[in-house]
C-alpha cells in the first residue's frame, strides 16, 4: 500500500496547488470567467465470501479532482485527475481472481462548443495508466498487463425537439503494455526473440458510436476495431520461421448495441431498465499445449475468441424521505463462445460450446445528511455458472456474498 500512498500524498499537493490558484484576485483577466473547482471522493470498504477460496476484506477508492471553466460565449472547459484503486474482490470480468488488483491514474481535457442553440460539438484528450497486481507479493508497475493508454475523442450532437436528440462520435486510442512478453514464442524461439517478442498486446483502438435520446429513452450502437501493433496470427502448422504464427497480425472487431429506460413510476419510485447485447468477432486463433514446456501443441481452435454476450439489468431505487433512499437491482449477464469448447475438470475439451451465465443482485441503503454527503450500507450477491470445469487457475463456478459500507462526497 505504500505505492497507494505516496500517489495519494501527490493527489494532495495537486489539490492545493489548483485551490491556490483558483481565486480570480490572482488573474485580473479571468474576472468574467467563471471558474469551478469540484471534488468527489468514493471509499468502499467491505468484505466479500465466497463459497471457494477464502473470504478476505476489499477496499475500493475513487477520487476526481477537476475544475470547470465557463467563458463567457459558447465555450465550455472541463479538466479532471481520477485515481482509482479496485482491491480483491469479487470479479464481473472472465479471466479473474479474487485477489487481483488494480490502480488507475486518469487524466482528462473535455470541451464543449455549442455551435447553436440545437448543435453542439464535444472532444476530449484523455490519458491514462493502469497499473495491474496478481498477487500479494507483487511489485506496483511490475504487472505483465500494466498499460498506458493515451487518445480522443469528438462528438456532433443535434437537438432536433425537446423529446428527440442525437450524437455521433469517433474515437482513437493506443494502448502500450511496457512489460508484456510473449512467454511462449521466447521459449519456442529461443532467448535472442525476447526483444521481438515484447510489445505483443500494443494495439489500436478505433471506435465510431451512434446515440439517440427520445424522451425517457437512449439508443446506442459502438462498433469498435482494434488493431494490433505486433501480435499475429496462430496457425494450426508450423511456419517458415519454425513457429505457429503467419505474418498476419490480430485484428478485433467488436459491436455494442443497448437500449435504456429512466423512468419514476411514480414521485418517490424510479427505474432504469438496461438492455445491451455485444458481439466479439477476431482473426486470432489458439493452440493448446499439454504441458508448460511443450513445443508441440495437442489441440488448436480457430475463433477461439470470438462470443455473443446478453446483459440485462433493472436498477430500482425507492425514497424513504428527505434524507433516505432504498435501491435494489437484479443483473443478468449471458456469455457464449460461438467455437471455444469448455474443458471437464481433469482440463479434457469438451464438445460443447463454452456459456457463462451470472446473476448479481445489489441492494443498498443510503442516508443522505445533506447534498454533497451520501453513506451506504450495501449488499451484494453473485452468482457464476458455467460449463466450464477446469478452475485449476481461474473460478468459473461460484456464488458468493459482499457486504460492507460506502461513503460518497462531492464538491
Amino acid at each position: 500500500m505504500a505505492f497507494l500512498g505516496t500517489q495519494i500524498t501527490q493527489m494532495k499537493k495537486i489539490i492545493f496547488i489548483l485551490l491556490f490558484l483558483l481565486p480570480t484576485s490572482h488573474f485580473p483577466l479571468l474576472a468574467e470567467v467563471k471558474v469551478a473547482p469540484y471534488y468527489t471522493l468514493q471509499f468502499t470498504e467491505g468484505a466479500f465470501v465466497p463459497n471457494i477460496g477464502e473470504w478476505n476484506f476489499s477496499i475500493n477508492l475513487l477520487s476526481d479532482l477537476g475544475i470547470i471553466v465557463k467563458p463567457e460565449g459558447k465555450h465550455s472547459f472541463v479538466g479532471f485527475y481520477e485515481l482509482k484503486y479496485v482491491g480483491p474482490g469479487l470479479k464481473r470480468q472472465e479471466g479473474e481472481k479474487f485477489t487481483d488488483r488494480a490502480m488507475d491514474h486518469i487524466t482528462v481535457l473535455r470541451h464543449t462548443y455549442n455551435i447553436t442553440e440545437n448543435y453542439f460539438v464535444k472532444s476530449q484528450l484523455d490519458y491514462m495508466k493502469e497499473y495491474k497486481r496478481t498477487g500479494s507479493n507483487e511489485v506496483w508497475g511490475t504487472g505483465l498487463y500494466d498499460f498506458g493508454r493515451l487518445g480522443g475523442l469528438v462528438s456532433l450532437g443535434r437537438k432536433f425537439s425537446d423529446e428527440l436528440s442525437a450524437s455521433v462520435s469517433g474515437q482513437y486510442h493506443f494502448l502500450n503494455f511496457p512489460n508484456y512478453t510473449d512467454l511462449l514464442a521466447e521459449f519456442q524461439s529461443g532467448a535472442e526473440s525476447a526483444e521481438s517478442s515484447a510489445g505483443k498486446q500494443n494495439h489500436s483502438i478505433y471506435q465510431t458510436g451512434l446515440s439517440v435520446d427520445y424522451i425517457l429513452n437512449r439508443f446506442s450502437l459502438d462498433l469498435i476495431f482494434q488493431n494490433y501493433t505486433k501480435q499475429k496470427i496462430v496457425m494450426n502448422a508450423v511456419q517458415s520461421d519454425g513457429t505457429y504464427y503467419n505474418s498476419d497480425l490480430q485484428k478485433d472487431i467488436i459491436v455494442n448495441l443497448s437500449v435504456s429506460r429512466r423512468e419514476k413510476l411514480w414521485e418517490k419510485l424510479s427505474y432504469s431498465p438496461t438492455l445491451s447485447y455485444k458481439i466479439k468477432n477476431s482473426n486470432q486463433n489458439y493452440q493448446h499445449f499439454e504441458t508448460v514446456g511443450a513445443t508441440i501443441p495437442v489441440r488448436y481452435f480457430a475463433d477461439y475468441y470470438d462470443y455473443n454476450q446478453f446483459i440485462f439489468s433493472i436498477p430500482i431505487a425507492f425514497v424513504l424521505g428527505e434524507k433516505w433512499e432504498v435501491s435494489t437491482g437484479p443483473e443478468f449477464d449471458i456469455k457464449t463462445y460461438t467455437e471455444r469448447p469448455p474443458r471437464n475438470s481433469d482440463g479434457n475439451f469438451l464438445t460443447k460450446k463454452q456459456r457463462n451465465n451470472m446473476f448479481v443482485l445489489s441492494s443498498g441503503f443510503t442516508f443522505k445528511p445533506n447534498a454533497v454527503t451520501r453513506t451506504t450500507l450495501f449488499y451484494v450477491f453473485q452468482n457464476q455458472s458455467s460449463n466450464m470445469e477446469f478452475e485449476k487457475y481461474l473460478p468459473y463456478n461460484y456464488t458468493a456474498n459482499y457486504f460492507g459500507i460506502k461513503f460518497e462526497y462531492t464538491y
